[in-house]
């Protein structure tokens, strides 16, 4: 999870929406949370609102291989994680500092970042709740 960069999440409610997002992660008695942060209005919004499942996959080391003139000669290598859960809207204020920060630590490992709080009541943070989870590596 930590050597990945984007979170690809996919929200319920009607048909399919998947979009990338930033993300950051806590782990806590064996469950993990991933938190991302963007506007507090739209479509995904919406969504969690009428429909809080969600699902997410994470994957990195993508490489092609392969040779031949057959189409089926060929393969990716990659490394993922994919799960489901509950998606929800942070609305308290330690909680939602914790994820700002966890989205930092992700992508700037050992920084301490100051929050702004006019920027922290401005940015809309989400909390995936993950309810399951795997992983793949493959060669």
């Amino acid at each position: 999870m930590r050597a990945c960069q984007a979170a690809s999440i996919a929200f319920g409610g009607g048909a399919p929406y998947v979009i990338p997002m930033s993300y950051g992660f806590v782990q806590e008695n064996g469950r993990f949370t991933l938190y991302m942060h963007g506007a507090g209005e739209g479509e995904k919004i919406e969504r969690i609102k009428a429909d809080p499942r969600a699902a997410f996959v994470l994957f990195t080391g993508n490489a092609v291989y392969g040779s031949g003139d057959a189409a089926c000669s060929y393969t990716t290598s990659f490394d993922s994680v994919c799960g489901s859960g509950t998606i929800r809207i942070v609305t308290d204020e330690t909680e939602k500092r914790a994820g700002l920060e966890a989205i930092m630590a992700h992508y700037a490992p050992g920084k301490v970042f100051e929050f702004d709080e006019k920027m922290l009541q401005a940015t809309c943070v989400m909390a995936l709740d993950v309810e399951s989870i795997s992983g793949k590596h493959h060669d």
